[in-house]
């Protein structure tokens, strides 16, 4: 059910993606056109980092490989080859990861997990030298030689004050406080609730409602919410994956890492392409059948109107000899009179020059 990560998960993913750093980059592939690829010998280890733009990133065991690499796949092996790790973190509390590398020079691999999301490569400067895709923004340009410009943030929740988180509170316009700390604060709902939940406090309170007594517990239980985050693991449920338990609800399953989680996601199956063959020519087949059932119901349709007719041809013979004989000396509307006296005559329509008869 899970199809992208908040701000929260991403803080938590990066906490065990720290192995990475001091790592070299030794490959890196573009199996799909949002998925790259980037392996990393470090600490004595082989580690495959997924990323997807616009939904999350994780290690992974799974190496899948394009048979022709993109423009792009080529562009960052031109630059990133054997660069050398030097860190890897999140920008404020936003949902945008950053890998700083060293080769020659810097460069900043920029990864976005909000709206299309993008992958960028920019120079020490924050000029782009490669893009996953361009993309145009009422205050921003993604394109190569535009310089990068990261999106107006919002309050950053790993820095939050009591006092801050006390204004954004009063200051809120939103119905209820758990849809407050879910936009304003970024937190996603999922993390709102179960703020609420651990601090005692109604989500459907207002956040103008909440007293400062409230205020102070909800902080505190966020604070202890950012300790969990410095050591994750993965716990499943119905439509989520956390790297922390709900303490309102149960888990199906766990796993030692939270990356270890994130990577079971699928966010589509790949079919081949005789499998799409195949039900293109079951929906031929389908309409097909549909039509040769419709034409044999109507062959015995009109089979047994045809045996009618021919059953009752003497009375229907001597009833249009009757129309014939009025229509030598009578207008239709005359003639729709006299026809009328006759009982099996059910209806006679002057417009159309019809008579139906009840057989």
């Amino acid at each position: 059910m899970k199809k992208s990560i908040s701000s929260v998960e991403l803080a938590a993913l990066i906490e065990e993606l720290q192995i990475l750093v001091r790592g070299t980059i030794s490959q890196i592939y573009q199996p799909s056109e949002k998925e790259v690829l980037i392996q990393i010998h470090a600490g004595g280890a082989k580690h495959l980092l997924k990323i997807i733009s616009g939904k999350f990133l994780c290690l992974t065991n799974r190496k899948e490989t394009a048979l022709t690499p993109t423009s792009f796949c080529m562009q960052l092996r031109k630059y990133l080859d054997h660069a050398y790790l030097k860190s890897i973190k999140q920008k404020d509390g936003e949902r945008i990861a950053i890998i700083e590398l060293e080769k020659k020079e810097t460069f900043y691999l920029i990864m976005e997990f909000f709206s299309k999301g993008n992958i960028i490569l920019t120079d020490k400067e924050y000029n782009i030298i490669g893009t996953l895709e361009q993309q145009l923004w009422k205050d921003r340009i993604i394109k190569v030689k535009e310089q990068y410009k990261f999106p107006a943030s919002s309050l950053n929740w790993k820095e939050m004050t009591e006092k801050q988180f006390a204004d954004l509170l009063s200051n809120s316009d939103k119905k209820n406080i758990a849809t407050s700390l879910a936009t304003e604060l970024g937190l996603g709902g999922t993390y709102a609730e179960e703020l609420c939940y651990l601090s005692g406090i109604d989500k459907d309170l207002s956040p103008k409602l909440v007293d400062k007594k409230s205020v102070r517990n909800i902080f505190h239980s966020f604070q202890e919410m950012l300790k969990w985050i410095k050591t994750p693991r993965g716990y499943f449920y119905a439509e989520q994956i956390t790297p922390f338990p709900l303490k309102n609800q149960l888990s199906i399953k766990e796993t030692p890492t939270y990356n270890q989680a994130i990577d079971t996601i699928r966010l589509e199956q790949k079919t081949s392409p005789y499998e799409k063959k195949i039900k293109t020519l079951e929906k031929t087949i389908e309409s097909q059948q549909e039509s040769i059932n419709k034409q044999e119901n109507d062959i015995i349709t009109n089979t047994q109107k045809a045996d009618l007719i021919y059953e009752k041809y003497a009375p229907i013979h001597k009833l249009l000899e009757i129309v014939k004989d009025l229509r030598k000396t009578k207008e239709w509307k005359d003639v729709e009179i006299e026809l009328k006296k006759e009982k099996k005559i059910k209806k006679v329509d002057l417009k159309h020059k019809k008579v139906v008869l009840d057989l």
